[in-house]
């Protein structure tokens, strides 16, 4: 809020950037942030294996050999490194990141190696389908892509808790 105020620019540019959005963003864009998504990308996707082993359990990862404390820190950098670029081209547009792997999953298993990749093209489709909607159901007036993430994405994450409650038992 500070950094909106004291901001030159625009108060509703600043505001859809909040509600997230690609309208008003170029190619030039796309190629400031793409060195960062591109390592952050890469480096996740070798991380597939410290991955699997940590999906296995802390104790278990250990066992097999894997510095446990190294492989977060090295996975908290470049996801944040991966996520920051993405807000910082499109705003702050919510529940992708929840979606798209649950999704992925069910078509690719849940081998690191292949979910990240799937993950990536699973978000990006899902983007496309958004923004597509966001462009037309309220044409000529464009909703951000934010707004209808949030729509499809609070009930998928609801959906979530509940399988997880019933999971547990509760």
């Amino acid at each position: 809020s500070l950094l909106m105020t004291l901001s030159d620019r625009n108060l509703q540019e600043t505001y859809f950037w909040l509600l997230g959005g690609l309208g008003g963003r170029s190619w030039g864009h796309l190629g400031a942030s793409w060195p960062y998504l591109l390592f952050g990308s890469l480096g996740l996707w070798l991380c597939a294996r410290p991955l699997d082993a940590l999906a296995c359990g802390e104790e278990t990862a250990q066992t097999l050999g894997l510095s446990v404390r190294r492989a977060r820190l090295l996975i908290v950098v470049l996801a944040t490194l991966t996520t920051a670029a993405a807000v910082a081209t499109s705003g702050i547009i919510g529940f992708v990141g929840l979606i798209a792997p649950h999704i992925a999953r069910l078509f690719f298993g849940s081998s690191h190696a292949r979910l990240i990749p799937a993950s990536m093209l699973v978000g990006g489709l899902l983007m496309l389908l958004a923004d597509g909607v966001a462009r037309t159901v309220l044409a000529p007036i464009e909703l951000p892509v934010g707004v209808v993430t949030s729509v499809l994405g609070g009930p998928f994450f609801l959906y979530l808790l509940k399988a997880r409650q019933r999971e547990l038992g509760g």
